[in-house]
């Protein structure tokens, strides 16, 4: 069954119609490596000057009877990029991105970022989403492995993960990179591949050989970047293969939870009793090797983890802030009455009364052929978000979705942000979400960046442009799902509004979402569904969702169920009703 589609996303299912060629194209599983003989990557290529017809297996990027490094590095890495460096062949595309030369999609953005090594681990300075010159692409690093092996004649190899993330979008693609180095600074080509991503309307590999130059030296803070790295991994909930479920709870099985075809998923998995049991981390090319550090696109994730739970911080600290006005705040939104009585509750809960159409999609649709979508500054953004849809109900009477709204809520709580006497807060994202949420849950350094306006302003899109770890998911989720909303015996967001966001409060239920199984209320979506006839009586089951096929299940029993596909499936029902059978919902 499918259910609980994101209306961002529901557009795509229907306009997009995906080749399904993602997945057709696998290595052939390298024998003489399983044999413990490096058969890809070797020494020799990668001092040598052959060319790399095709990616290869993501075991050529994964250590071979490793040892310690006998090498440490430590200083700059920069890929130097010559023409015809980089190689792509097209799976899915849309909008014919592969086919437009300005956007250069074969080609790397500039690379030059500082690295400390921690054990064996190479933890890069700058963690993140990292602006570029480049017209479609951002690098975001993440750590990677150091070791030697005996082929390699005395030199050290590194595996290093990284993902390209569109420019102005959340489209996010993993890749691997590996090279050999010497502390002297001797490095050699550097070998990647991109051939896995969570994006549906983009789907390629990219691959190609460039050459490099490492500049050692001491790395300022490196003592303090080991230390958060480390502190980083012991934050981590503990992880099982989904396959232990069977063992750890009787009734259950790993296909309860990963029943989606293998090429549309990016990550998948399920938290309950202080472990994280994730599925496999696949690519066309073999299993990724540093799962724990995938990373992934929150697109409408953020709607709930961004603007929901910004605002219910402020809700906490500012009885009030329900009650902000756009009209106060956004001078954009002035023109005309449109905005008149709309405040900042009536923009999270997507009801501002200003609608074209309520029919299934067609606002939101046409919300991405203005300059809201694809402006990149701030002016161009609020221009349009503030003219898209005429007043054509009451405030807080009618559900009508769009990522435009949730833009205009960031901009409001940012401006009141700016507005308060001695206050320190000048972000909504970095100042209140991170300071106040993420930082103190420890999460991962990924989700201190969000994307944001290429202009001064640097909005935050609040709505979309997150990125997410899965421990980062199962973490939040479960901190959100208990309802309290308190950290370290702190209350962080307003009790009552997260009871209201998870269908805790019958006095808030939120505005019926299109349909009467469906409601939306503080960025969160809820579902209510009797789990296939286990419940003598229907329940909520709140739930965040995104673009492509994104789902989050925040189930009532304390647990947590996501996956990360591309293909448009919005499918959770499934693993609730088997969370439901290790541990009743409710009047289940």
């Amino acid at each position: 069954m499918s259910t609980a589609i994101d209306p961002v996303a529901r557009w795509a299912v229907a306009a997009i119609l995906l080749c399904g060629l993602a997945g057709a194209i696998r290595a052939e599983p390298l024998a003489s490596q399983a044999q413990g003989q490096r058969a890809l990557l070797s020494a020799d290529f990668l001092l040598g000057d052959d060319e790399l017809p095709s990616p290869v297996d993501t075991a050529a990027y994964t250590p071979l009877n490793e040892a310690p490094a006998i090498h440490r590095f430590e200083g700059r890495l920069e890929l130097l990029a010559g023409p015809g460096a980089g190689r792509t062949r097209g799976l899915v595309d849309r909008f014919g991105y592969l086919e437009d030369p300005a956007l250069e999609l074969a080609s790397l953005p500039g690379f030059s970022f500082d690295f400390v090594q921690s054990g064996d681990a190479l933890v890069p300075v700058k963690r993140g989403p990292q602006r570029s010159a480049h017209p479609h692409w951002e690098f975001i690093l993440e750590p990677g492995r150091v070791w030697n092996e005996a082929g390699d004649g005395g030199w050290s190899r590194v595996s290093l993960p990284f993902a390209l993330q569109e420019r102005n979008a959340n489209c996010t693609h993993n890749g691997l990179l590996s090279f050999l180095f010497q502390s002297d600074g001797r490095v050699s080509r550097v070998v990647y591949q991109v051939a896995s991503e969570t994006c549906q309307y983009l789907q390629a590999d990219l691959w190609g050989i460039l050459d490099a130059v490492y500049r050692p030296g001491r790395i300022a803070r490196a003592e303090s970047i080991v230390a958060s790295f480390r502190q980083e991994i012991a934050a981590r909930m503990p992880v099982k293969p989904l396959s232990e479920l069977a063992r750890s709870y009787a009734g259950v099985q790993a296909r309860d939870f990963d029943w989606f075809p293998p090429d549309e998923v990016s990550a998948v998995g399920f938290a309950i009793d202080g472990i994280h049991y994730r599925g496999g981390c696949g690519t066309r090319y073999g299993d990724y090797p540093f799962c724990e550090v995938l990373d992934l696109p929150s697109y409408s994730l953020a709607k709930s983890i961004f603007a929901g739970t910004a605002y219910m911080v402020l809700k906490q600290e500012n009885p009030d802030a329900g009650e902000l006005k756009v009209t106060d705040f956004v001078p954009e939104c002035r023109n005309g009455d449109r905005w008149n009585a709309v405040t900042l509750a009536n923009l999270v809960d997507m009801g501002t009364g200003n609608y074209e159409s309520l029919e299934h999609d067609v606002d939101e649709y046409a919300s991405y052929e203005t300059p809201f979508m694809a402006g990149d500054t701030h002016l161009a953004k609020i221009s349009a978000a503030c003219t898209l849809f005429p007043r054509k109900a009451a405030p807080g009477t009618t559900f009508a979705y769009h990522t435009s709204d949730t833009y205009i809520a960031g901009t409001l709580m940012n401006a009141w942000l700016r507005q308060q006497p001695r206050s320190v807060s000048r972000d909504i994202h970095a100042d209140v979400l991170v300071a106040k949420v993420f930082d103190p849950l420890r999460l991962s350094p990924v989700v201190r960046t969000t994307k944001r306006t290429y202009d001064s302003v640097a909005q935050p899109f609040a709505g979309y442009g997150l990125t997410l770890q899965t421990d980062d998911i199962v973490r939040l989720g479960l901190f959100l799902a208990r309802g309290d909303g308190a950290i370290g015996g702190r209350q962080v967001l307003h009790r009552r509004e997260l009871s209201a966001a998870l269908q805790r409060d019958s006095a808030d239920p939120g505005l019926v979402a299109g349909d009467a199984t469906l409601r939306y209320n503080n960025g969160f979506w809820a579902y209510l569904t009797d789990l296939g006839g286990a419940c003598e009586e229907a329940v909520w089951i709140p739930f965040m969702s995104g673009y492509g096929g994104i789902s989050v299940a925040l189930m009532p029993n304390q647990s947590v169920f996501y996956v990360f596909s591309d293909h448009g499936r919005f499918e959770w029902l499934k693993a609730a009703m088997a969370s439901n059978r290790i541990r009743p919902i409710a009047s289940c």
